[in-house]
């Protein structure tokens, strides 16, 4: 285990600029700056093996392969745990609004009621203010890295975007209203069986000049946070991925959470099974 300045330390100071869902994308070279004012915020390396989550019956069955050649790692940093952030009255709003989401995610893993549930979800959907980390305020942060040999950047970006479903089915996660493809502004649940079933919900960005994916959550999240997904060109005609992941609690259900499960070791194997699906789907033949 290594520790290394985290690239985020510098791009929180711009999350609070991400509260308007129309507010434009910071731009590739601003995510990986470095500053030396930031002592807290360093990262972690690890290298481990951890096995792909395992997809519930509803979700695609995949065989995501993390470890088969993109190279999967991550590093961790900043506040650890994430602690329930922002006043008392946000964090009550933002508690209700989890409450009410998985409710409605119970009821949609067990009765799947479909086209209707996708038009209720589009409905509260539209309802809720995206909900990033609070600038200043103690923040987890998270590097996710991989590689795709052999693959540009645009067909790794463009192959992204073109399959959520595919994708975050291999982390045993549906998309409420179904999306055969991510697209600007879009606004999405998160759907995880559980127990206990969860609608995670977020908002989308694209930026398809620097091939930057960018996701906020929104009210009821069970983390307010972001991700920011970077394809690059790695010089030898393949794809390195750097995803930045920023996240804080959102009430005070995030700490039950992390007392009765590891929810961000849940969070690891999302986004591990996320790249090592992207990877399968695109490794050379």
């Amino acid at each position: 285990m290594s520790r290394i300045d985290s690239l985020l330390s510098n791009a929180l100071p711009d999350l609070a600029a991400s509260e308007g869902a129309s507010l434009p994308l910071a731009s590739r070279a601003e995510a990986p700056s470095r500053t030396p004012a930031a002592p807290a915020n360093f990262v972690e390396v690890f290298r481990g093996t951890g096995a792909p989550a395992t997809s519930p019956a509803r979700a695609p069955q995949v065989a995501p392969r993390a470890r088969e050649g993109n190279g999967f790692d991550f590093g961790v940093g900043g506040a650890f745990p994430p602690k329930p952030t922002g006043s008392l009255m946000e964090q009550m709003k933002q508690g209700a609004r989890l409450l009410e989401q998985t409710q409605a995610a119970a009821f949609s893993v067990t009765l799947d009621k479909g086209p209707a549930m996708d038009a209720y979800a589009r409905t509260q959907l539209g309802q809720l203010d995206p909900s990033p980390p609070i600038a200043g305020s103690p923040t987890a942060l998270t590097d996710y890295t991989s590689t795709l040999p052999g693959v540009s950047a645009k067909d790794a970006f463009e192959a992204f975007v073109s399959n959520p479903e595919l994708l975050f089915g291999a982390a045993g996660i549906s998309l409420r209203p179904a999306a055969s493809a991510l697209t600007d502004g879009a606004r999405l649940f998160l759907e995880e069986q559980g127990p206990p079933p969860v609608w995670a919900p977020i908002t989308v960005k694209l930026n398809e000049t620097e091939r930057v994916v960018h996701i906020t959550t929104l009210d009821g999240h069970p983390l307010r946070g972001t991700n920011q997904f970077v394809f690059d060109d790695d010089g030898s005609g393949g794809t390195r991925i750097r995803q930045y992941s920023a996240f804080q609690g959102s009430s005070p259900a995030t700490s039950v959470g992390l007392a009765l499960m590891d929810p961000i070791e849940r969070q690891h194997d999302i986004w591990r099974s996320v790249h090592g699906q992207l990877h399968e789907m695109l490794k050379p033949r």
